[in-house]
């Protein structure tokens, strides 16, 4: 006899009628106290129609300004990867701090440690922090802004204005991690979902959207060339990419299926990695599938670069999300 699979977010929800204690429960003991505060991110947004097109959206990122870009931590050649959190942080400034530190460390000497080693991985932006303090939330999110659908608005919404009354508002903390070879960047989100004159998330989860390989002989001067361009650029698409997975997945639920979690195969950078996962969407050589923890991950499958300019997976995904 199988059971419905068991998960906890906001109130201990079940999906089998076992009680809220046991959900409760279950929280504690699987993911730790901290993580019990999420909202399932498994649900689809309730009440939403079949479509983002047709609505209006609002979006806010940290009011600070400062884009937070860090060096991947690579344990084992793991890169970027090995900074992907298996629990939701409980709140923006906590995700931050852990995904960049990979984790919280309560042990002193390990956090030492730690930072030692985040401080080594960071040199790896060496070449590029002229640039990288002039590089603002309004450039990267305004290829988001320009990427409309029919009948949708799209803007971004600060400390001094606010939502329209019929907005969904979506808040988003980015962190950017550029792998130690260079090859890669990588985005990591907290994305949450807030349905017009709601007070509660509709929708929350984690999205991490990987980059397309550099193909150049000197990744580190191609990132840099024409004062930042293509780290502006790839920056841009991948927070784009994101809130876009965000948007359609809370809007159709379409990363609640019932497809088998299986290995899924993908790239980062030039190294072949693996995922236990969900296949939710595959389009332009990249997947989008569901991990075990219930984050989203878009991920390359098939050598691609981004050589010329967003390279044309990057801008074969563009199309698509306006289709």
């Amino acid at each position: 006899m199988s059971l419905q699979p068991l998960r906890c977010g906001r109130g201990g929800r079940v999906t089998v009628r076992m009680g809220k204690a046991l959900a409760a429960y279950c929280c504690v003991m699987a993911l730790g106290l901290a993580s019990c505060w999420a909202a399932d991110s498994t649900e689809p947004a309730p009440g939403v129609g079949d479509a983002t097109s047709e609505r209006s959206w609002s979006l806010k990122l940290p009011d600070d300004g400062k884009v937070v870009f860090s060096g991947a931590l690579d344990y084992a050649g793991g890169s970027a990867g090995s900074n992907f959190m298996p629990y939701p942080a409980p709140n923006a400034v906590a995700f931050v701090a852990a995904v960049v530190t990979h984790g919280l460390i309560v042990d002193s000497q390990k956090n030492s440690q730690r930072k030692k080693a985040q401080e080594y991985a960071d040199k790896v932006l060496d070449p590029y922090q002229s640039m990288l303090g002039t590089v603002s939330y309004q450039q990267l999110a305004q290829l988001w802004v320009e990427d409309l659908q029919p009948g949708a608005r799209r803007k971004l919404v600060g400390t001094t204005d606010s939502p329209g009354s019929d907005d969904w508002l979506i808040e988003a903390t980015p962190v950017f991690l550029m792998a130690q070879d260079r090859r890669t960047l990588t985005l990591d989100a907290l994305v949450s979902i807030r349905a017009p004159g709601a007070t509660e998330n509709a929708y929350q989860n984690r999205i991490r959207v990987i980059s397309p390989a550099v193909g150049n002989e000197d990744p580190a001067g191609a990132w840099a060339a024409e004062e930042g361009k293509k780290l502006r650029e790839v920056s841009a698409w991948l927070l784009s990419e994101s809130l876009n997975i965000a948007m359609r997945t809370a809007i159709d639920g379409s990363s609640n299926n019932d497809q088998p979690f299986r290995t899924i195969r993908y790239l980062e950078g030039t190294a072949e990695k693996m995922e236990r996962a969900q296949l939710v969407s595959e389009h332009c050589g990249r997947l989008v599938i569901k991990t075990l923890r219930g984050s989203l991950m878009s991920v390359p499958v098939k050598a691609s670069t981004t050589t010329g300019g967003n390279g044309g997976e990057m801008a074969c995904a563009s199309a698509k999300d306006k289709t």
